[in-house]
């Protein structure tokens, strides 16, 4: 390969395997190894090439969440990141010709162009289609409005699957690969740091290999990100701390309204960076005793809490309704889903109440509090809902 030093990573990062940060608690190791379990194990997911990933999840836990074992891996995985930083070279020294470089190699050039805040050559690495939607200076207004926000401290490429004759936001491409991308960021407000998986595509045009972004406009998204750097920067201890004492409803302990809110806008920005589908469920309990109405609220959301997973956000909607949203979810996950939690209600309850349910995927066209509104009226009225006592 001319021109672009490939490294290769033959030293295995259990922290990105895990996708968690290296001064994770083991709560948090043992969340997150329950959360993959439930995405990559052999008996929920049907792609063989889930094995290997499998593989190095248990392995990856095995080690994190032994104390002895993680101490003496954690010496080596700093020896490890000090000598990959010194490999590291700026993205002006990546001078080849996108027609000579493989499908991986690209999209390691985008992100290192990225990852360099060098926008001019991440956009050089996208479709001819995504160059035609939005210009350079468009692009870089972007990611420089992402970038005031979230900052890109590492990422990770893996291959995932072949296509042949793939249709790609209407268009048609001879060959595509997919690749599963594991991200390290930093939120610039919160100063945490977290890992964020997704999965892009690579087309091949005819002529060369080029990463597929998929989105017809970046004004929306720009102006979004500028709206949540412009709250960072009006940070107020003592209004987060209100803020945050007015995101429980103290009644259920699930969130305000306010609290789901907050805390969806932040999936759906995520999902509209890294395109992983966001599914939402209204559930409507219709208590046969008027008078019993919260305590039959207040049974519901107890067992839904118990049954979401943990990057599940579930809030409360009135007295009657109890929206959550599905990360990582499509429509028919989330109905899989739903059904498993109203057979759960309807064994365990002890309220007599019934349970509509609606399920909608988001969808980009309309905003967050729109797809939750129509969900809402929709089991209001009862139309394309679920009902428990037909589970």
């Amino acid at each position: 390969m001319r021109g672009c030093i490939k490294i290769r990573h033959l030293f295995k990062d259990y922290y990105q395997i895990l996708q968690v940060h290296y001064d994770a608690s083991p709560d948090v190791i043992k969340a997150a190894y329950r959360k993959l379990c439930t995405l990559y194990h052999p008996d929920t997911s049907h792609n063989p090439n889930e094995d290997k990933r499998m593989l190095d999840i248990n392995e990856a836990y095995s080690i994190l969440s032994n104390p002895e074992k993680r101490t003496t891996y954690h010496k080596l995985w700093l020896q490890n990141r000090t000598d990959r930083s010194r490999q590291v070279h700026p993205a002006s020294a990546f001078n080849a010709s996108l027609s000579d470089i493989s499908a991986k190699d690209v999209l390691d050039r985008f992100f290192h162009a990225l990852l360099t805040k060098n926008w001019k050559n991440a956009y050089a690495c996208l479709t001819l289609e995504d160059q035609e939607h939005f210009t350079l200076d468009e692009f870089s207004a972007w990611k420089d409005a992402v970038n005031s926000c979230f900052e890109m401290q590492d990422y990770r490429i893996s291959f995932y699957k072949n296509y042949s004759k793939c249709r790609i936001e209407g268009i048609v491409y001879p060959f595509v690969k997919e690749f599963a991308v594991t991200i390290t960021d930093t939120d610039l407000q919160l100063s945490q740091t977290s890992q964020n998986m997704s999965h892009k595509y690579v087309a091949y045009d005819g002529n060369s290999w080029k990463v597929c972004l998929g989105m017809h406009s970046l004004k929306q998204a720009t102006l979004k990100f500028k709206l949540m750097a412009s709250r960072r920067q009006n940070y107020d201890p003592i209004m987060i701390y209100n803020n945050a004492v007015s995101r429980t409803d103290p009644l259920t302990g699930l969130l305000s309204e306010k609290g789901f809110y907050d805390d969806s806008f932040k999936e759906i920005e995520r999902h509209k960076r890294y395109h992983n589908p966001v599914s939402f469920a209204v559930f409507q309990i219709d208590c046969y005793r008027p008078e019993r109405e919260i305590y039959c609220l207040c049974q519901c959301a107890s067992i839904l809490k118990t049954e979401c997973r943990i990057n599940d956000i579930i809030g409360r909607l009135g007295n009657k309704q109890i929206v959550c949203l599905f990360a990582e979810t499509n429509e028919k996950q989330a109905e899989a889903a739903v059904n498993k939690f109203l057979k759960s209600i309807k064994i365990r309850q002890s309220e007599p109440f019934t349970v509509n349910a609606g399920i909608l995927q988001y969808n980009r066209i309309h905003s967050l509090e729109d797809t939750v509104f129509t969900i809402s009226s929709n089991v209001s009225k009862q139309q394309n809902t679920i009902k428990m006592n037909n589970t």
